[in-house]
């Protein structure tokens, strides 16, 4: 009797690259989603001027823009970037690197390569400014407070460049 000799390895690996490649398949209409709400948003930063001409019309683009990167890109996809993803990728460099844990969310996936390429050409506002589902949150979140008349608190300036590093702080710390 001949036994077969089955390579554990290499099935394991075929079945990682099998399970993201169908996650990927089933979430075409997502990613194009996502591909369309970034290509929007490089043509706004690519045209900033003729975008923000309109200043009224350019605030109802980005409330609705907020909106949306809300409630489909965070609440219903679920796609926040995250502290924990770089605490992964860092654990994953260390550890012997593999794409087949990173591309099983390909929101989440995409979004971190727009971001390394919209740090390049414009800095942070690309994801904090517009792609965030929590900042775009707490924009809409702060709209709303000053539409119904709820006190603001405005830190003085000097206060604030204190406190500033200390969020880059917190996070180097992690």
């Amino acid at each position: 009797v001949v036994v077969p000799v089955i390579d554990s390895a290499s099935d394991e690996s075929a079945a990682k690259a099998a399970l993201w490649q169908r996650i990927w398949r089933e979430k075409t209409v997502e990613i194009a989603t996502l591909g369309a709400m970034l290509l929007v948003l490089t043509g706004v930063f690519f045209f900033q001027r003729q975008a923000t001409a309109n200043a009224r019309l350019f605030f109802w683009f980005r409330m609705g823009f907020l909106s949306v990167t809300l409630v489909w890109l965070g609440w219903m996809m679920n796609a926040q970037l995250s502290v924990v993803n770089l605490m992964a990728l860092t654990g994953a460099l260390r550890t012997g690197f593999t794409w087949d844990a990173f591309l099983l969310d390909p929101l989440v996936f995409i979004q971190w390569f727009a971001v390394a390429a919209a740090l390049l050409f414009w800095g942070r506002g690309a994801y904090c400014g517009w792609l965030c589902p929590f900042g775009a949150l707490q924009e809409l979140t702060n709209k709303i407070a000053r539409a119904c008349k709820v006190p603001q608190i405005t830190l003085p300036w000097s206060l604030n460049e204190r406190l500033w590093a200390l969020k880059y702080l917190f996070f180097l710390g992690l």
